[in-house]
């Protein structure tokens, strides 16, 4: 729910090109946590219109919910955005709630009770930003000597050994077994006299967990976490004809380092139709195949961050309390990713979901509040033990929308992308919510 229009520009750049909508509205609660108890106002937010200019700060999902709205009945709709990513089910539920109803309700409400004195709190969040800060120093490319070295960075200097991408670094090559650390690859590619010297997109797919892209030397783009997809500008004048190189340099957390598989890998000139391999234009260059590599540095593993948003009852009372005492028309409930760790959690995700419709409700004073949930979409490969757990969620969900009234569900398992957490087809998500919502709004 909280991904953003700018992230789906290349899937719907007509978005961009059409007349503006000033009668939808997003309101984006900024993040904030409370564990003390529920609050009557939020942080200060301002409404945005939908617009060429604004629409880049928008939520997928949201907008295109929204605008199908407004394209068939013609009347104003406003979003309140109260989404934060990562977050399970139990941020967004009272701590008694929680208490009541969650397996290990009495040791989660407990510790909402300590984070309550901020003291305590800041505390957490300054040995772990300490911990992962200095883990992120070591392996950072500003302290690393050779990421200006121009041996490395045109690809002379590398040369350890050899991995066929994409794929998981760990499969392709012995080396890479329980790694952690900072690797660079690299390869060749040849340009064209007729495409020499202009300006080209670079497409990396998605890779774990972040990297710094050089082209002949120069830096074109860095990421500094695994989900977003690595779509860098090689600018114009940098490519020349015959052989150019790529270097990247990737940084691995915990053993799981990876070029993302199915997804593009390449050079080209122009303009792609979508996000998708088979979007790229035909004459692009391929980067798959044989890279070399050298191995840097080599590492613990990174301390895991604490985010505190992702606490039990703390947006609950930041964000969902005082947005319940607004005059809401409905609830689109677009979470599950984050509960669904092991099949118990995945089937006791029908009693939670299920306890917090009923609390929101009450809270709001509306005891037929529409809530209309996405169904969430495929993800992992077929032998990834996270897919039947997912599976599990599912039927959580939809156990949950046919016993609570006045509540929809819109399928989307087809709307997913196997190797990708946050797929891109979010017209599709928006609209199926929409056609949902047609039953119980």
């Amino acid at each position: 729910m909280e991904l953003q229009m700018e992230r789906l520009k290349d899937d719907y750049p007509e978005e961009w090109t059409q007349e503006s909508y000033p009668v939808i509205r997003e309101l984006r609660l900024p993040y904030a946590v409370r564990f003390d108890s529920p609050q009557d106002d939020t942080a200060q937010a301002s409404w945005k219109q939908a617009s060429k200019e604004t629409l880049d700060g928008f939520s997928g999902t949201a907008y295109f919910f929204a605008k199908k709205w407004y394209e068939t009945y013609r009347t104003p709709i406003g979003i309140i955005i109260a989404a934060v990513g990562g977050a399970p089910i139990e941020c967004f539920m009272s701590k008694e709630n929680v208490r009541a109803v969650h397996s290990r309700g009495a040791e989660l409400a407990a510790y909402a009770d300590k984070l309550a004195d901020s003291a305590y709190a800041g505390a957490l969040i300054a040995k772990n930003a300490k911990e992962t800060g200095a883990w992120d120093a070591a392996v950072s490319v500003y302290n690393d000597p050779l990421a200006n070295d121009k041996n490395v960075l045109s690809g002379k200097w590398i040369g350890g050994g050899t991995i066929e991408l994409p794929g998981r670094f760990a499969e392709k090559a012995a080396d890479f077994k329980d790694f952690q650390g900072v690797v660079y690859i690299t390869r060749n590619f040849v340009v064209s006299a007729a495409d020499a010297g202009k300006k080209a997109n670079l497409w990396l797919g998605t890779i774990v967990d972040s990297d710094t892209a050089f082209i002949n030397a120069r830096k074109v783009g860095e990421t500094g976490y695994r989900y977003p997809p690595r779509k860098y500008t090689i600018p114009e004048g940098l490519l020349h004809e015959g052989e150019n190189t790529i270097v990247v340099r990737v940084v691995c957390n915990n053993g799981l380092g990876e070029v993302t598989v199915d997804k593009p890998f390449a050079v080209f000139f122009g303009t792609a139709t979508g996000s998708a391999k088979a979007d790229l234009p035909s004459d692009s260059i391929d980067l798959t195949g044989i890279w070399r590599y050298t191995i840097t540095a080599r590492t613990g593993v990174r301390p895991a961050n604490f985010f505190i948003h992702w606490q039990p009852s703390g947006l609950y009372n930041a964000l969902i309390a005082p947005v319940l005492r607004a005059p809401l028309r409905a609830v689109l409930w677009y979470q599950g990713e984050s509960n669904a760790n092991t099949f118990e959690d995945a089937r006791e995700y029908k009693t939670l979901l299920k306890a917090m419709i009923t609390e929101w409700r009450k809270r709001a004073g509306e005891k037929n509040l529409p809530v209309v949930i996405v169904g969430l979409p495929v993800f992992g490969a077929v032998d990834d033990p996270l897919r039947p757990i997912w599976s599990e969620l599912r039927k959580s969900q939809e156990a949950a929308a046919v016993t609570v009234q006045r509540t929809a569900l819109a399928l989307c398992y087809d709307v997913g992308e196997w190797n990708d957490l946050h797929p891109m087809n979010k017209r599709e998500v928006g609209e199926r919510l929409f056609n949902a919502a047609q039953s119980v709004v």
